[in-house]
């Protein structure tokens, strides 16, 4: 003899079975950049990290000694940068702002910070959205070579930009 399910228990047992069918067939929301914009990513120099898409120029965006201000030819590089990430529809980006340990804390703060904004105005200006908050600076905090030499130093005098899908 066969056991049979009662009729509501059958009902359900199909309803449960019949979700869990269309629950196997949707597609989970898409995260992350499209193959197309990591390929701009990519061609721009950006790359992966925990953080997000880095973007450190060929000269990395560094900036002499006590300065802030960028070259004509540094506008135009993050201007056409923005542009094409703007254009392949990534307009979000976090731009972070470093220097070097000479000068007192307080002092490289706020450089760094002059730093970040005068890499965002040119992103802004062609189409990311940079949000105060996303304009930041972090001093000495962050070194990426030692401070010991001249080379270090320069290396640490630097602006980042970091692109992460919204």
């Amino acid at each position: 003899m066969t056991p049979t399910l009662s009729r509501p228990f059958r009902s359900l047992f199909l309803l449960a079975a019949a979700a869990l069918l269309a629950a196997c067939q949707s597609l989970p929301a898409p995260t992350g950049f499209s193959a197309a914009q990591i390929a701009v990513l990519k061609a721009e120099g950006f790359v992966e990290t925990d953080q997000g898409w880095e973007l450190t120029l060929p000269d990395r965006l560094l900036f002499d000694t006590n300065e802030s201000n960028l070259k004509p030819e540094q506008v135009e590089t993050i201007s056409a940068v923005a542009r094409r990430l703007s254009n392949a529809g990534i307009s979000w980006a976090r731009v972070e702002g470093h220097t070097d340990s000479v000068g007192s804390d307080a002092y490289n703060l706020k450089l760094s910070q002059a730093r970040a904004e005068a890499v965002a105005a040119p992103m802004q200006a062609n189409g990311m959205a940079l949000p105060a908050d996303r304009i930041i600076g972090r001093g000495e905090s962050l070194p990426l070579s030692s401070n010991d030499t001249p080379e270090g130093r320069q290396d640490n005098r630097r602006v980042v930009v970091i692109v992460e899908p919204q």
